[in-house]
């Protein structure tokens, strides 16, 4: 994988990155959503990621950081994994920060903000994916979201234009003829942090 694909590929990424972000925006505007004050932090939901090129991004983003505080990083992805390898009640899942969380005033925020995936971005706003062939699926957006009862359809967001954004920018990276060669990704942030950067 060559320095210069990969960095036109995360150039796309941080621009898909924006056009999720305006899109959840405007879900959230008219929903009246926020995530202020809310005691279920999605910081704490366990989300999987599934591709290549999120993976570099976040890695992007790590990289970036002061030596220091990646070592802290990855203290905090090793102690995610154990902890959820190793739960205090069997059968229930524990309730652990992401590795990327910081403490602030407000409560958890993520430390790689401007890299987070897109399951991260999205999560919460009522949405929709239009599935060729096999319909439409809905998602009703977090217990807040539902709570509010306002899930009207200027509400939701259509996840369908994004995801395929996503997928194109994952064939750019990786390149048509490996798709089907390389390891699925699924994957949680703690897990990406401690493999290290793809090895596409």
């Amino acid at each position: 994988m060559s320095k210069a694909k990969t960095a036109a590929a995360l150039r796309k990424l941080a621009e898909l990155y924006r056009r999720m972000d305006a899109a959840y925006a405007k879900s959230a505007a008219i929903l009246e959503l926020s995530c202020s004050g809310c005691a279920d932090s999605c910081c704490e939901t366990v989300f999987r990621h599934h591709t290549y090129v999120e993976w570099a991004g976040l890695w992007a983003g790590l990289t970036a950081l002061p030596g220091p505080q990646l070592d802290a990083v990855r203290e905090a992805a090793g102690d995610w994994v154990r902890r959820h390898q190793n739960p205090v009640l069997p059968g229930v899942r524990p309730r652990v920060p992401c590795p990327l969380c910081e403490e602030s005033p407000e409560g958890l925020r993520c430390g790689l903000y401007h890299m987070r995936p897109m399951v991260c971005r999205l999560h919460g706003v009522p949405n929709v994916l239009l599935r060729p062939g096999r319909g439409t699926a809905a998602f009703p957006g977090c217990d807040r979201a539902q709570a509010l009862g306002k899930t009207c359809e200027p509400a939701l967001l259509d996840r369908t234009p994004l995801l395929t954004e996503l997928a194109r920018l994952e064939m750019d990276l990786v390149g048509r003829e490996r798709m089907g060669k390389l390891p699925r990704v699924d994957l949680t942030i703690a897990e990406m942090i401690l493999l290290g950067p793809p090895k596409i």
